[in-house]
């Protein structure tokens, strides 16, 4: 057996070969149909219009992290804020 190295892994990825270990079945928490592969979980994700979690770095998650805790605490963007004032405009105007 050859170690696997970083560019045989990258030459196998660009001609298309793809080798996944071993996928324990899941129950899906999003429509509760059970994944017992990885095509069944990839068409998942195509119908549900979602991604693995994994495909986001972890400064994804502390930019969100940031953006979440200044809504909470009332801060809004001048463009947030117009945004809202022209929502309730419209709201207001398409009312009578």
């Amino acid at each position: 057996m050859v170690p696997r190295d970083e560019s045989a892994a990258a030459r196998d990825a660009s001609n298309g070969i793809i080798i996944r270990g071993n996928f324990d079945a899941f129950k899906s928490p999003i429509d509760g149909s059970l994944i017992k592969n990885h095509r069944d979980y990839e068409n998942h994700c195509k119908k549900h219009n979602v991604v693995p979690s994994a495909e986001f770095s972890p400064e994804y998650y502390a930019r969100k992290e940031k953006e979440r805790a200044s809504v909470f605490q009332g801060k809004h963007s001048k463009e947030q804020e117009w945004q809202r004032k022209a929502q309730i405009n419209e709201i207001i105007n398409n009312l009578g």
